[in-house]
């Protein structure tokens, strides 16, 4: 019986982890680029069903017990573009990252919801810098072309103030998200390969409200379930305690 105790708590830990990755994903639906997580889970252990007879005991088979978490998995699939109008939103097709210049280092990103700080440098609000090939882009006007390469000039053409570096990586397992969509790589980029650039244009998330919506119901009812049955494993052992007083 005080197995359950077990076995309901590391089920309720559980679920209170995959519901606070099911709000963060619900939370950024609307993060360019923003990339859902999912919890993938395990059991603690597996343990030997008997059954008893005369002769003893036969073995029946395995049972797992404690349901845990076991990682956080995130789906890079693209989702899909839409057209903004502004000038400096830039959606990427395919795979590949823009690279950020944050003080800690070179974070990447898929949300291309671009501004300009106030020395002129393409910048991600509340990130860093946005990083071309040669490094920090800086303008000297708002109103520029991106063409689908990532090259950035004016609209006559007359200035070039650079282009995009735009990375992939061999294996996505190597990244770290820190926050929304951005992540930090313990890996050395690659040059992006069948990349194209859209400017004008952001690449949503592909978080699914329905599919977060039905996931966080069923873990509810699982909590919920988890709960009563603790209640009852409660209620049980105090009866078999006052019963242990009476006699």
């Amino acid at each position: 019986m005080f197995q359950g105790y077990y076995d309901l708590t590391s089920n309720m830990i559980t679920q209170n982890r995959n519901m606070n990755i099911i709000s963060n994903n619900m939370t950024n639906i609307s993060t360019p680029g923003y990339k859902e997580d999912r919890l993938m889970q395990s059991t603690f252990r597996d343990e030997m069903i008997y059954r008893y007879d005369r002769d003893g005991k036969t073995p029946v088979g395995t049972v797992s017990r404690m349901n845990i978490a076991d990682e956080r998995v995130t789906d890079y699939s693209e989702g899909g573009i839409r057209e903004t109008g502004a000038a400096m939103d830039v959606g990427l097709t395919g795979s590949g990252f823009f690279a950020i210049q944050t003080d800690n280092g070179v974070v990447y990103t898929r949300n291309g919801s671009f501004n300009l700080d106030n020395n002129g440098y393409l910048l991600l609000p509340g990130v860093g810098r946005v990083l071309g090939t040669n490094g920090p882009i800086q303008l000297t006007t708002d109103e520029i072309v991106i063409d689908k390469q990532g090259n950035i000039t004016n609209e006559g053409g007359t200035q070039f103030f650079g282009t995009l570096r735009i990375v992939d990586f061999a294996d996505y397992s190597q990244l770290t998200k820190i926050t929304g969509g951005v992540f930090q790589a313990n890996a050395q980029p690659q040059a992006a390969e069948g990349v194209t650039v859209t400017q004008k244009y952001l690449e949503d998330s592909n978080v699914s409200m329905a599919e977060e919506m039905t996931r966080m119901m069923s873990g509810q009812r699982v909590l919920q379930s988890s709960a009563q049955l603790l209640k009852m494993y409660d209620q049980l052992m105090s009866k078999m305690v006052i019963l242990g007083s009476a006699t």
